[in-house]
């Protein structure tokens, strides 16, 4: 971590010195080389001569600072316009780099790209939906149906298995107890041959009404004569069902070594023998439940044999098709808004590479500004370092002679100040504002044009639509 601060430290201290912040002050320069005390020294001690001619060494210290801080600040300014130039020719590179991208169709190329590799896709799948349409109108002619398709959508379905599964606990639980009186398991063990009993009882009638029973509506006398066969099936099954639910629940309460054996020798002797009004109550549950059961299997589907699972075919595959394509239609949306922000964003990014090479001129012009500054204080520095040298050794010496060279000043080496050449930056300014101004007048034309091709390519689409 040192090395890193005095890394920095270096590096600003560097900085400063070749820019020279105070090498000219007066004061720091008196101070640096102790100019009053120097002076008063040599004035006490009569030096220098009436007759010399050269400098004295605090003269001569001074005068090598100064032009070795002149130097500095020449140094500094040539290494600050080198950098400015490479930095405006590098602008100039990135210029013609922004301006080949902005020419390049890439949102042509890119919808194309999508189109290629989805629409192959998505025919398939408009093909699909269509042969499925087809199938499904085929059917509806052939039987002669002229409504829509009645069946539950897929977030009823849920509920309509629930309500079996509600069925089959709710009988569960009114039987238990009855059952668990004639079983060692006891409550536990009632429930779940209860709840055997109902699941038998929901599950067959279900699947008789989803299945068979639904036959009924069908248009031909022989669909017509299978689906009452299953209703007599049904009924059949359902009075069974009722009644041997009654006489094992009896026959358990009676707690008989064999409960199953004396039910079913009950139902063939005495098929009603029914002892109390609350055992009617849990027949009609029982076949209220069958019942309820038959008729949600026939509402799980539409009621005619075959369309609804023909017409969940053809939605199903008309699905898959819009889904696709309005996955296709996004991607093409957001490859559309990307490019008219890209547009936007080019002409955000020209503003500010010209602003950068106007600011990289005027920095020229600051540096060469302070160059000349520094020049000059240089000069008054000189003559003010030395006037104050001068002085006050004439003020100590005793002898009041004054040397002969103080009427003069030694000569700064001669610092040549370049003129700024701005033709390239003028000449690359022009070329970015011409281009800036073209782009700005087209703006509305390079908006309809990619409006254009998006709508081309959603037409392209829109055509493998099924009909």
């Amino acid at each position: 971590m040192t090395t890193v601060v005095q890394k920095l430290w270096d590096l600003l201290t560097r900085k400063r010195q070749l820019e020279g912040d105070d090498s000219f002050e007066v004061e720091a320069i008196v101070e640096r080389f102790k100019v009053s005390t120097q002076a008063k020294r040599l004035g006490l001690l009569g030096l220098p001569a009436f007759h010399a001619k050269d400098l004295t060494d605090v003269e001569a210290d001074v005068l090598q600072y100064i032009n070795a801080a002149r130097l500095q600040a020449q140094l500094y300014f040539t290494q600050s316009i080198s950098s400015l130039d490479t930095m405006i020719t590098g602008f100039e590179r990135k210029f013609l780099l922004m301006k080949a991208v902005s020419m390049a169709s890439e949102f042509d190329r890119k919808a194309r790209q999508i189109t290629d590799t989805q629409g192959t896709w998505l025919k398939n799948l408009a093909q699909d939906a269509e042969l499925k349409k087809q199938e499904q109108i085929r059917f509806k002619n052939k039987h002669q149906i002229d409504r829509i398709p009645d069946f539950p959508p897929s977030s009823q379905l849920f509920f309509r298995y629930a309500l079996l599964l509600a069925m089959v606990l709710i009988e569960g639980v009114l039987n238990a107890g009855f059952f668990a009186q004639g079983m060692d398991t006891g409550l536990l063990g009632g429930f779940t041959t209860a709840a055997m009993m109902a699941a038998i009882n929901v599950v067959v009638s279900f699947l008789l009404g989803r299945f068979w029973i639904r036959w009924l509506f069908h248009r031909t006398w022989w669909g017509k004569l299978l689906g009452f066969a299953g209703l007599v099936v049904f009924v059949c099954f359902a009075a069974f069902m009722t009644i041997s639910v009654t006489h094992l629940r009896d026959a358990l309460m009676q707690g008989v070594s064999n409960p199953s054996e004396l039910a079913w020798s009950t139902i063939q002797e005495h098929l009603l023998a029914i002892k109390d009004l609350f055992t009617w109550f849990l027949m009609l549950i029982t076949l209220g439940f069958g019942l309820t059961a038959m008729i949600d299997g026939i509402l799980m589907d539409d009621r005619y044999p075959g369309y609804g699972r023909i017409s969940r075919r053809a939605q199903n595959a008309v699905v898959s098709f819009e889904s696709e394509f309005e996955e296709v239609q996004a991607q093409l949306e957001d490859l559309k808004q990307e490019k008219l922000q890209s547009i936007d964003d080019h002409l955000v990014q020209v503003r500010e590479l010209l602003f950068e090479i106007q600011h990289g001129i005027e920095q020229k012009k600051k540096h060469h500004a302070v160059l000349q500054t520094k020049l000059h204080q240089s000069e008054i520095a000189l003559f003010a370092v030395l006037r104050k040298f001068r002085f006050e050794n004439e003020m100590a010496r005793t002898d009041g002679l004054k040397p002969n060279y103080f009427s003069t000043l030694p000569a700064l080496s001669a610092i040549t100040v370049p003129k700024i050449d701005l033709q390239t930056e003028h000449a690359l300014i022009e070329v970015i504002e011409a281009y800036l101004l073209k782009c700005e007048t087209h703006l509305p034309e390079q908006f309809k044009s990619v409006y254009q091709l998006f709508d081309a390519y959603i037409e392209q689409v829109n055509h493998l639509k099924p009909q």
